[in-house]
């Protein structure tokens, strides 16, 4: 069986302390389908697969619940994953009347850039997407051909219960994607 053809990158980037605190492992043991090992050709390491994936019994995708979020005060982890969701904290107003201060004293180019920083964080369209108590957040993991390349992809879903019947990877909002390259 051939390998399937994965899409293109979405961009979805959360940090890295938010991935470790719901996967709650700081190395690439996080994911089930490949891993990290010495290169067996030279210096450095290697992504490589932990199945054959040429075989009949080749596993090319996996699932899993990672954890159930609870709802609370500031602190917890449902807050900290909606401040990353939100893109973290930023004060474009505050910002813009920052850069225009030292834009003044250091001439018009700094006002010019602060005035068009100022429009960019302002024009955001995105739709904001939050977690709530009771969501749920799902690892999905796949393998397969991105330009000819074996790529493992990762990826980070919240999911809502309530709303749907049962996890299928496209009934959640995907929140975070990580992308490797498998020496196969």
């Amino acid at each position: 069986m051939a390998l399937p053809t994965l899409q293109g990158d979405s961009g979805q980037r959360l940090s890295d302390s938010l991935i470790t605190g719901m996967t709650r492992s700081f190395t690439r043991a996080r994911y089930q389908l490949f891993h990290t090992t010495l290169n067996p050709n030279g210096a450095g390491y290697v992504n490589v697969p932990r199945h054959d994936l040429s075989g009949p019994n080749a596993i090319y995708g996996a699932k899993r619940r990672l954890m159930s979020l609870t709802a609370g005060a500031d602190g917890n982890f449902t807050h900290s994953l909606n401040t990353g969701l939100q893109g973290g904290t930023s004060y474009p107003i505050l910002e813009f009347a920052l850069a225009t201060g030292t834009g003044l004293i250091s001439g018009g180019a700094g006002l010019l850039f602060s005035v068009a920083t100022l429009g960019l964080s302002l024009s955001r369209t995105a739709q904001r997407v939050l977690a709530r108590g009771g969501d749920e957040i799902w690892q999905v993991e796949q393998i397969g051909l991105v330009n000819g390349e074996t790529v493992h992809v990762g990826g980070y879903f919240l999911f809502d219960p309530y709303r749907n019947n049962g996890f299928s990877g496209g009934n959640g909002w995907l929140i975070h994607e990580e992308r490797h390259t498998l020496d196969t």
